[in-house]
């Protein structure tokens, strides 16, 4: 039977849904933010929807498995820095909660067998997209909640690297087993240099903070498509290097992230947009 709407499709539209998402919380109007708080929910819905999809028909499948990791991520990147644009949420905890997404995908794609989507790593989403919720409902009825909200988002924080444990875990024994590539391993750290420097300059870039958002999603998108052995371990370090390098002489010299942000937008588009558009369209069109 032909379903037009398949799991795979269904995981897709929570990634089509973000930017509008992001649109309504950037919105000034009471309806906005209300339309954002319901799209938060159907978000919610279609994470719930898509595995109850998958077990009903039979198409549980390893696009799916990989899908599924990339579109909570890119939620947490995307609405959680826009939250903190707004200053609905203070940086700091956003960092490390992102900080955690960038770690266990770059594990990930080295360990596929090894990390695979845990229990407690579910409960953590479900605990992420629903603070989410709650910290919007709570700005627009109860704005003078904000210390709770903040308080609250550090045990999001810790919660969040405490699902990550288990995969640290079995990083720690299964990096034992290859011990020749030790040396890809560790060198593919320092392409981490790029993701980490978009998140840190997202409090300097201004107005322009969509952009680092935009790489960020392109980078985890691209990232999570990756398995057994990693392409970025044998990408050009340099080129990261340099892109950040840029961003912090921009702002040294001229106290203004502006330049090197487009030029970040123009290099993430044609390092990992572009691939991960071409996914995205080979999923729609399968059945």
């Amino acid at each position: 039977m032909y379903l037009l709407i398949t799991p795979n499709r269904l995981t897709l539209l929570r990634i089509f849904l973000l930017p509008f998402l992001c649109l309504l919380l950037l919105s000034e109007t009471y309806s906005a933010k209300i339309g954002a708080l319901i799209t938060v929910f159907l978000l919610g819905i279609t994470d719930y929807l898509d595995g109850i999809l998958a077990r009903k028909y039979k198409k549980v499948t390893s696009i799916g498995a990989i899908l599924d990791p990339i579109a909570d991520k890119i939620f947490v990147a995307s609405v959680y820095l826009v939250l903190v644009y707004l200053n609905y949420f203070d940086f700091l905890p956003v960092f490390l909660i992102i900080l955690r997404e960038i770690f266990v995908s770059f594990l990930r794609s080295w360990f596929p067998d090894k990390i695979k989507v845990s229990k407690i790593a579910k409960l953590k989403t479900l605990f992420q997209m629903s603070f989410a919720g709650l910290a919007i409902l709570l700005y627009i009825h109860f704005p003078s909640y904000k210390y709770f909200i903040n308080y609250s988002l550090w045990l999001i924080a810790v919660f969040s690297f405490i699902s990550a444990v288990p995969y640290f875990s079995r990083v720690c024994h299964t990096v034992k087993e290859f011990r020749k590539s030790l040396k890809i391993f560790f060198r593919s750290l320092f392409y981490l240099i790029y993701p980490l420097g978009l998140l840190l300059t997202f409090p300097l870039a201004g107005e322009f903070f969509w952009i680092n958002i935009t790489a960020l999603s392109f980078f985890f998108f691209k990232r999570g498509l990756v398995r057994g052995s990693p392409k970025w371990a044998y990408e050009r370090i340099w080129v990261s290097i340099i892109i950040v390098t840029i961003l912090i002489l921009e702002y040294m010299y001229f106290k203004r992230l502006f330049f090197s942000l487009w030029l970040v937008l123009f290099l993430s588009f044609f390092k990992d947009g572009l691939e991960s558009l071409k996914f995205m369209w080979k999923v729609l069109k399968l059945q």
